[in-house]
């Protein structure tokens, strides 16, 4: 999950680091756990987010990221609830017009990828609105069949929204990713 566990072998030689699987088995962990627990798995994730910033080998430049994503993931999730797009369980919501603060933590874990595991999406911004819309779509869908979340105006009219949101909204998020890099490197010169 964090850049300074990068010493370790190569698994398999399969030329993806240990960093790519620790990350991806980490937000799984992260997803699964909200998305099935809602608010009571928030100590778990955010206890997992807090080791992967410590170990990061960046760590502001890495919080400063997860931060931006986070904000901006929430705000497209928000305004897909007071649209209507979105239903979550009233136990979970902060208020009936927001979404469930599990919501904001998976969007944390989320962007504790975008240097890692999502990376070699960097500079690809067609690709990852390729990859992006029907990615980012089917994760909602999945979170509906599990019943985290229900849609508002109907499976199919939902899913067409969020893919054309996600091949919008994941290149985006990408081109963010690399002007904090690129905006760290040229700061600490």
């Amino acid at each position: 999950m964090a850049s300074r566990l990068s010493r370790l072998s190569d698994l398999g030689g399969s030329g993806l680091s240990s960093n790519f699987w620790i990350n991806l088995v980490g937000f799984q962990l992260i997803w699964w756990s909200l998305v099935l627990w809602g608010n009571a798995a928030m100590p778990v994730a955010l206890l997992l987010l807090l080791i992967h910033v410590f170990l990061h080998f960046s760590p502001r430049k890495e919080l400063q990221l997860m931060l931006v994503v986070a904000v901006v993931g929430f705000a497209v999730d928000s305004l897909l609830t007071l649209s209507g797009v979105f239903r979550f369980s009233s136990a979970d919501l902060p208020s009936p017009i927001w979404p469930p603060l599990w919501l904001l933590v998976l969007w944390f874990a989320f962007a504790a990828t975008l240097n890692q595991t999502l990376n070699w999406f960097s500079g690809r911004y067609r690709l990852a609105a390729l990859i992006g819309g029907p990615g980012g779509s089917s994760t909602y869908l999945a979170a509906s069949e599990l019943g985290a979340v229900s849609f508002g105006p109907g499976v199919l009219s939902s899913v067409a929204l969020l893919t054309l949101v996600w091949a919008l909204l994941f290149p985006l998020l990408i081109l963010l990713k690399d002007r904090i890099e690129v905006h760290h490197v040229c700061m600490s010169r």
